[in-house]
């Protein structure tokens, strides 16, 4: 079961059979620092057990979806949860996979790193034009283990997933939904936004038979879980092996100082 209280950079807002999560750090464009990164590493497997919960959405306080892990040169990388961050990374991709219900995403900003990953692994993802889209790992000395290097090859294809990830490349929503790594763009406006078109939707889900819908979810995921399970340890090593190098840490000083000037 979700509990707020369990949660200190979540937002956890039940509405009926319908459950909104808000990645919660607006002054920090929601960058997932240690305290996030534990928590969204049980997030997916708690909500799986949320009594009552038929379908979950999931969206960003502030004008950012999620701007990826935080640069913070001090951040420790440590970890609460008794697992190592490599660990909680490798939770968090199988939870939103093995999650039986519906989870849709509404990307209110950019989604960078991690950020970008949560929003292409939703099972629909609506988000706002115009805003950045990709996953950076490289240019502060890492693969991208977290995620990209198993699902995007599925979603966009091999050439357009090592266009992305073998330089850090960022794109626009816009050119994110061409390519399949979200759903749709939802123009923004004082009338129906994101968050607007992603419950709109999950209510319909919600009013469907369970059995029906988790069911055909389990069914399309399969081959998403397939390939996560033969990619996803080997990234996850390679990342892990490259953190533990110096020049990670100098260049994530270099990317900290270059966003915050």
């Amino acid at each position: 079961m979700l509990r707020q209280e369990n949660y200190r950079t979540i937002a956890i807002d039940r509405r009926g059979p319908v459950v909104v999560l808000t990645l919660n750090r607006p002054g920090r464009r929601n960058a997932v620092d240690d305290v996030m990164h534990a928590e969204l590493s049980t997030l997916f497997r708690e909500a799986r057990r949320c009594a009552g919960a038929e379908v979950f959405v999931l969206t960003g306080a502030g004008d950012a979806f999620c701007s990826g892990g935080d640069t913070d040169p001090d951040r420790p990388y440590s970890s609460s949860t008794g697992l190592t961050p490599i660990q909680e990374a490798a939770e968090i991709v199988y939870g939103l996979l093995e999650l039986d219900q519906p989870l849709i995403a509404a990307v209110n900003g950019d989604a960078t790193g991690l950020g970008a990953m949560l929003a292409s692994a939703a099972d629909v993802s609506f988000a706002v034009p115009g805003a950045r889209f990709g996953d950076a790992h490289v240019r502060v000395g890492l693969p991208a283990g977290n995620g990209p290097a198993a699902l995007w090859p599925l979603l966009a294809g091999p050439q357009r997933a090592k266009r992305l990830l073998l330089g850090g490349e960022m794109i626009t929503t816009d050119q994110a939904v061409a390519w399949g790594l979200l759903h749709e763009l939802v123009a923004p406006g004082p009338a129906w936004n994101t968050l607007d078109a992603a419950l709109e939707l999950a209510g319909r889900w919600a009013a469907l038979p369970r059995v029906a819908v988790r069911g055909t979810k389990a069914t399309v995921n399969a081959a998403l879980r397939a390939a996560v399970a033969q990619v996803l340890p080997l990234s996850l090593a390679l990342e892990e092996q490259a953190m533990a190098g110096p020049e990670f840490r100098r260049l994530l000083a270099e990317a900290h100082k270059a966003r915050h000037t």
